[in-house]
């Protein structure tokens, strides 16, 4: 066998090791893909499920709403829970959105980067779902109330409106990404949102990365 015909079956064998390879990670990718789906499924069914639950909930909040019209302390409660339901709703479909299109055929880096934007967008929609919460609190003082009511109910509605206030405030502050890893309570809903489900995701991502450096 000539050097000629040597060089000729070694491009060609390296030829094909490359096609193999290149399928392989493929096939890798793939295997990924379905398995970090898998894993949303019920993260998806869930996200759906508020999704309907957030809108159903605003109709009957607006319903409300115009039939207390003339109330100011309603209007004003009513209209929080509105915002902060209606800003829950969008948040739960943007999350819905990126769960559909993690892709482990795109790069890794790219993959990464939509988790870390789906974990953010999980925790900033908790945030803000929590600040209605002072709503609750203060929804049933009507007009005559205003007009009526004595000290004590004042004060009694001033402690637990104020309270509400700071727990609020306190649970905005203290629910984030960081304290997801410190907090025992804020892993747990981090976890049930999704946080869980990206974990996995993750690690998909670092058995692919492992595989394509060994190849």
């Amino acid at each position: 066998m000539s050097t000629d015909e040597f060089q000729q079956m070694w491009k060609a064998l390296d030829a094909k090791l490359g096609k193999s390879v290149e399928l392989n990670h493929r096939l890798m990718n793939e295997i990924a893909t379905r398995k970090v789906h898998r894993s949303f499924s019920w993260q998806i069914v869930f996200k759906i499920m508020m999704i309907v639950l957030g809108i159903g909930w605003n109709v009957v909040v607006g319903t409300l709403l115009w039939r207390f019209r003339t109330e100011p302390v309603f209007v004003a409660s009513a209209a929080v829970v509105l915002i902060c339901t209606g800003y829950s709703v969008g948040g739960y479909f943007l999350q819905l959105l990126l769960m559909l299109q993690i892709r482990m055929s795109e790069s890794i880096v790219g993959t990464q980067k939509q988790l870390a934007h789906l974990e953010a967008m999980i925790v900033q929609t908790l945030r803000v779902g929590f600040l209605q919460t002072p709503a609750y609190t203060t929804f049933y003082i009507t007009r005559h109330t205003l007009a009526t009511a004595g000290l004590a109910f004042w004060i009694t509605q001033l402690i637990v409106t104020g309270a509400a206030i700071v727990v609020t405030i306190w649970v905005y502050r203290t629910v984030s990404i960081g304290n997801a890893d410190k907090k025992k309570w804020v892993k747990q809903i981090v976890d049930n949102e999704g946080g869980k489900t990206i974990a996995r995701a993750r690690q998909f991502i670092r058995e692919a990365k492992e595989w394509e450096k060994e190849s």
